[in-house]
């Protein structure tokens, strides 16, 4: 199950509560964060899509502001995303998704600074300086602390496409997220055009909603242990975790030259991701799928550059994925490395 793309999508999130998904403008990414929010969920109080909008240059558009004529008064976006997080924080067992569409409309760092922060450290982010808790106006059920921590049930995904009205992200945002691309092939516009239809989101709407704490309790929670795999999932768990160094060392090595390589934190998410992954897969896990994934997901996306600078690191990474079973990225990797014809390449497409 892990190794397709709803699999990947959902070990992500239980990888790290903040996820990226890039590609073809109208290839599904919206839909499917959608849809699979509403899949795990309850009710539709668990989830909001919000259109970020190209004016968006502070975090009062997701967090709102004190209204300062008056006091007693803190004014939420009308895009209900504050109205989530405090619903999130409230009822700490059950998931809920904030989807952020067309994430890069607008100056990601300008925005979402605060809360790439909080999901980074962990810690509070300062709302206003009453000394009490503030409603958004008459009869508001929801009040505004002061301070705000982000609830771990809380998942953060965003929809980015690229093209000449928006902005890249830096690679700050990339490194503190798992990257998944869409992309469609011509086989599969062929099959979808057999019977065209469109997707049905109250068909699955509550469907799997009894995963829905243990979801919450694996994202919050320690990852399982590589060597601790059963025999049903992999018949040398110790041998997983040797290799995982071994891979990741290597891959290090291939990015350095570029300053390109990877911190304790890319290195921590991947074991967690590659945990994950294993275990949401079963019987017949392959850990080159995981890594695969990883390659492709975590390591790449922060990939761009001219043909002196990227040439030698892409042919270290073919040579890399050829050698260890990672079709997925090295069919990415090629992609770049044509379009290095041009002088220039990078993994964002538009």
């Amino acid at each position: 199950m892990a190794e397709g793309l709803i699999g990947r999508l959902a070990v992500s999130l239980l990888t790290k509560r903040f996820l990226v998904l890039t590609g073809l403008s109208g290839s599904g990414k919206t839909k499917l964060a959608h849809a699979f929010a509403a899949w795990v969920a309850e009710s539709d109080t668990q989830y909001r899509v919000v259109a970020v909008g190209a004016d968006w240059t502070t975090n009062e558009n997701l967090l709102g502001y004190h209204d300062a004529l008056r006091p007693e008064i803190y004014r939420k976006p009308n895009n209900g995303a504050l109205d989530l997080i405090l619903r999130a924080r409230d009822d700490a067992t059950r998931p809920y998704f904030l989807i952020l569409d067309e994430m890069n409309l607008s100056h990601v760092e300008r925005y979402f600074a605060d809360m790439l922060s909080a999901i980074e450290s962990g810690e509070p982010i300062a709302l206003h300086s009453a000394t009490e808790d503030l409603p958004g106006g008459d009869g508001d059920t929801l009040p505004v602390p002061r301070r705000l921590t982000l609830p771990k049930n809380l998942f953060i995904i965003c929809t980015v496409n690229v093209d000449e009205t928006t902005y890249m992200f830096s690679p700050k945002v990339l490194d503190r997220a798992n990257v998944i691309e869409f992309r469609a092939t011509a086989d599969q516009i062929n099959a979808f055009m057999d019977d065209p239809q469109p997707i049905r989101l109250a068909a699955l709407a509550n469907k799997g909603a009894r995963y829905g704490a243990a979801f919450v309790a694996a994202a919050a929670g320690d990852a399982p242990r590589l060597a601790d795999l059963p025999k049903t999932i992999h018949p040398d768990g110790a041998q997983c975790t040797v290799d995982l160094k071994a891979r990741l060392v290597e891959a290090f090595q291939a990015l350095e030259p570029i300053g390109a390589e990877f911190g304790f934190r890319t290195a921590f998410e991947i074991s967690r991701f590659v945990a994950f992954h294993a275990t949401l897969t079963g019987a017949g896990w392959q850990f080159s799928d995981a890594l695969d994934a990883q390659v492709y997901q975590k390591l790449m996306p922060k990939l761009h550059g001219s043909e002196r600078r990227l040439g030698p690191v892409l042919k270290a990474l073919e040579g890399f994925c050829t050698t260890h079973g990672c079709p997925m990225s090295l069919v990415k990797i090629r992609r770049m490395q044509d379009r290095l014809r041009d002088g220039f390449t990078s993994f964002a497409e538009a």
